[in-house]
């Protein structure tokens, strides 16, 4: 017996998995937490040579602090690089190319499926959702990082509003 009031929807949408899906939400997640190191590096930099110059008049202290700055953004560019890759790879064990992925957005949460798993998120422990071009992130209370990385292809705005609607912890404005 079903009670009248009690509305069972679910969204489903499913895709084949390209070879580019994987590299796409690598990049989007790269992207969403670069800023901060770029602006702490910059004012690390600035601050050493901007501050050393002050304090001695000397412009070999601003060569210097270019010289560091310039390491500084070789080795951003690399950790970036080979962050990229890492999750890549990952991506790529979870949605190996040519798999079928469904997302199904219901009442209860986000489930994904493939063929060799199946993983629901409950609406009660989702923390946040953020959206990037290519991907949606969802993240759990407790956990460090997303704990689903998501094609954007398969949530549309309307699914992301009613994930963030399903989750009264999640933090509005």
């Amino acid at each position: 017996m079903t009670d009248a009031a009690v509305q069972h929807t679910d969204t489903s949408k499913s895709m084949v998995v390209d070879h580019a899906l994987s590299r796409r939400l690598a990049r989007d997640h790269q992207r969403k937490k670069q800023p901060a190191l770029w602006i702490g590096g910059a004012a690390i930099v600035l601050l050493f040579g901007f501050g050393t110059f002050a304090l001695n008049g000397n412009f070999r202290s601003l060569i210097l602090a270019a010289f560091w700055g310039l390491v500084i953004a070789i080795g951003f560019v690399a950790i970036r690089h080979l962050g990229t890759q890492k999750l890549t790879r990952v991506i790529e064990g979870l949605y190996p190319s040519g798999e079928h992925l469904t997302v199904t957005v219901s009442d209860t949460g986000v489930t994904v499926t493939t063929s060799a798993t199946s993983l629901t998120v409950a609406a009660s422990a989702l923390w946040r959702i953020s959206t990037a071009p290519h991907s949606v992130m969802v993240r759990i209370h407790g956990l460090i990082g997303p704990a689903m990385i998501l094609p954007r292809e398969l949530l549309d705005d309307a699914d992301v509003a009613r994930l963030r609607a399903l989750a009264p912890r999640i933090r509005r404005g």
